[in-house]
């Protein structure tokens, strides 16, 4: 029973800190996915005077550019030819502007497109440039802000349980100080002496990244329990669960570890 509630103090905050954390995982995971999901949804038809050199737009508004489409002006001048003569043809083929169509690696913000805009204005060859665009911004948006708000409640939360591990293994630094001490006296290292200190927060540790493990695994599977079912047909998740295990793992024991040396190295500090 003693056991158990040494650890609870060092297992609460630390899970919590972990549920964030997949959390903020799983939200970043949604944005991405969708991101790709609708990038097919819009267009940005550019209009040149001259023919664009293509190798020369390779990203917009940092994204990366997937492809350059020529758009022929064959269909145009098919549906007007009959009321020309053939040297009108001829001149209209001469003096068409020239049509793109750009496509995207992900889908931009209407911020983004704006600047894309801008800059492929700076190109003084372009004449026009049209976006067509579903609307897609108030889904995106708000998973952008989930996004947000899952990291900054991830890093406050980190911040809270830091310090309230570092508070509980001050406890069990001050509950166990006749035994380190003593153990000091007779030559042995801070290490060694605290070892008792190292066993609760190792076993904490693997608690809390076996509890959140579970959960992690369990939400992979049953995704539908995180998104309302009109979301189900448009956002998808494509966590690794290895991948995500080995994050987890490693936060779990880096911040423990971590802590642990703080407060260990103030301790010697302050006895020796």
């Amino acid at each position: 029973m003693k056991f158990l509630k040494n650890t609870f103090g060092f297992v609460i905050p630390l899970t919590a800190m972990l549920i964030s954390f997949i959390i903020y995982i799983f939200s970043t995971n949604i944005l991405d996915n969708y991101k790709k999901t609708i990038a097919n949804d819009y267009s940005i038809v550019v209009i040149t005077n001259t023919p664009l050199i293509k190798e020369n737009i390779s990203e917009l508004a940092n994204i990366r550019v997937e492809k350059i489409i020529t758009l022929k002006n064959d269909k145009i001048i098919k549906n007007i030819s009959s009321s020309l003569s053939n040297t009108s043809i001829d001149l209209l083929k001469r003096k068409l502007p020239h049509f793109y169509k750009i496509k995207l690696e992900v889908f931009p913000t209407t911020s983004e497109l704006e600047s894309i805009k801008n800059q492929l204005y700076e190109n003084k060859n372009v004449r026009k440039v049209e976006i067509f665009s579903k609307n897609h911004n108030t889904v995106y948006l708000l998973l952008l802000l989930l996004s947000r708000i899952s990291m900054i409640l991830f890093s406050i939360i980190t911040i809270f349980a830091i310090m309230m591990i570092s508070k509980q293994i001050r406890i069990w630094f001050y509950e166990h100080h006749e035994k380190i001490t003593i153990l000091k006296l007779h030559g042995a290292s801070i290490l060694y002496s605290s070892s008792t200190i190292l066993k609760y927060a190792i076993f904490s540790s693997l608690i809390s990244f076996i509890t959140v493990s579970a959960i992690f695994i369990y939400l992979v599977g049953n995704i539908g329990i995180l998104l309302p079912d009109d979301l189900e047909g448009i956002i998808s998740v494509t966590l690794t669960v290895e991948d995500s295990l080995i994050k987890i793992f490693f936060l779990s024991f880096g911040i423990s570890i971590l802590t642990i040396i703080g407060v260990l190295l103030k301790y010697k500090i302050k006895h020796d």
